[in-house]
C-alpha cells in the first residue's frame, strides 16, 4: 500500500478506540516503555501506539502511533511527539518539543517515514505531551476519560 497525503491525514484524524489497554512502565536499557493497541472506529485500520522515556533524563521522551496495513507485511510510524533530547549539530531540533509527522513525499523519496520534523509549542512536559498526542491522533473522549484519567503526573 502507498500512502498518500490524504490517507495519511485520515489515518491520523480517522476516530480511534483503544482495543488493548497500555501495558505498565517497563524499564528496558535505561529507558521506561509502555505500548498499547487501537483501531479506528469504522475497523478499517490497526495501530500500536507507544510511550518511552529516559529513566535519568525523563523530559527525553516519545510518543508515537504506528500504523499496520492489513494487506501488506511492515508499518508505518505516522506521528511521533518528542521532547528535547539533547543538542546535536546535525540535528538542531532535538533541543526543543518537537513533532515528526509522515509524508508522502518522505515515503516516495525513500526516506524514514516521519522525517519532517515541526518545533512545537503545544506541549511543555510529558504529561502535556501525552494529553496532546491522544486528543491528536483522535482517541475517543470515552477511553480517554476512562483509561487516562486526568492526573497530575503521569510518573506516578
Amino acid at each position: 500500500m502507498a500512502l498518500d497525503q490524504n490517507t495519511i491525514n485520515e489515518l491520523i484524524l480517522c476516530p480511534k478506540r483503544i482495543i488493548q489497554e497500555p501495558s505498565s512502565w517497563k524499564l528496558e536499557k535505561g529507558n521506561y516503555r509502555m505500548g498499547f493497541e487501537l483501531e479506528s472506529i469504522d475497523k478499517q485500520y490497526f495501530f500500536t501506539a507507544f510511550g518511552r522515556y529516559n529513566a535519568m533524563f525523563n523530559e527525553n521522551f516519545s510518543f508515537g502511533l504506528v500504523y499496520f496495513p492489513k494487506h501488506e507485511k511492515g508499518s508505518y510510524e505516522i506521528i511521533r511527539c518528542n521532547g528535547p533530547h539533547g543538542e546535536h549539530r546535525q540535528f538542531p531540533h532535538h533541543i526543543h518539543y518537537h513533532i515528526h509527522k509522515t509524508t508522502q513525499q518522505n515515503i516516495d523519496s525513500g526516506l524514514k517515514e516521519d522525517s519532517t520534523i515541526e518545533i512545537t509549542t503545544k506541549y511543555t512536559n510529558f504529561d502535556e505531551a501525552f494529553r496532546f498526542f491522544v486528543k491528536y491522533i483522535n482517541v475517543i473522549q470515552g477511553d480517554i476519560d476512562k483509561i487516562f484519567p486526568t492526573q497530575t503526573n503521569l510518573f506516578n
